[in-house]
């Protein structure tokens, strides 16, 4: 069963937050909040266990990124998923309304589902914002969906996508919504 309770990730400035995640089920879809969002100046890493589904509400990502640091997202065990998808005018992974979608890292084993809501890319910008330096590395299995006019990787409405890395064994599926690229 769904829960409408969020996840809160605080990093203070040079340090690293880790968190592991088990089999979390949040659906904030009917409300006016992110289902997990990151805070503070320093880099998150969110370690997935089991399968994990994260839907954010109107303009919030499903992950919603506002640390200052990077965001990574990543599977050391090969045992765990992750489905996000943001509400209207939010990302998949990344920002919501007007929230870039930027230093985003999805790595190790992570199998990593994210649609972006309308205007909101899969990966990176919400709507009117850019998404950048995203990479996608190790063995991750990663797809990702924009809303109309959103990227599958990238910027949402409106904006740019850039230094948009896939390295080593990494497998990714990226399709843009209407008027969106699947890439960029």
């Amino acid at each position: 069963a769904s829960t409408n309770n969020t996840i809160t990730i605080q990093a203070e400035e040079k340090q690293t937050a880790q968190v592991t995640i088990s089999d979390v089920n949040i659906d904030v879809s009917s409300e006016d909040k992110a289902a997990i969002s990151t805070g503070g100046d320093g880099s998150v890493t969110i370690e997935l266990d089991g399968d994990n589904t994260a839907k954010g509400g109107y303009n919030h990502a499903g992950v919603e990124k506002n640390n200052g640091g990077n965001l990574t997202i990543t599977d050391a065990d090969g045992d765990g998923a992750l489905n996000a998808k943001g509400g209207a005018f939010g990302a998949g992974v990344g920002g919501g309304w007007k929230g870039k979608g930027s230093n985003i890292t999805i790595s190790g084993s992570a199998e990593v589902t994210a649609n972006g809501g309308s205007f909101g890319a899969g990966i990176g910008g919400g709507d009117s914002a850019p998404g950048s330096n995203i990479t996608i590395a190790g063995d991750a299995n990663v797809t990702a969906n924009g809303g109309d006019y959103g990227a599958g990787i990238g910027g949402g409405n409106d904006r740019s996508g850039s230094n948009i890395t896939i390295i080593e064994n990494a497998e990714v599926t990226a399709k843009g919504g209407d008027y969106g690229a699947g890439i960029g």
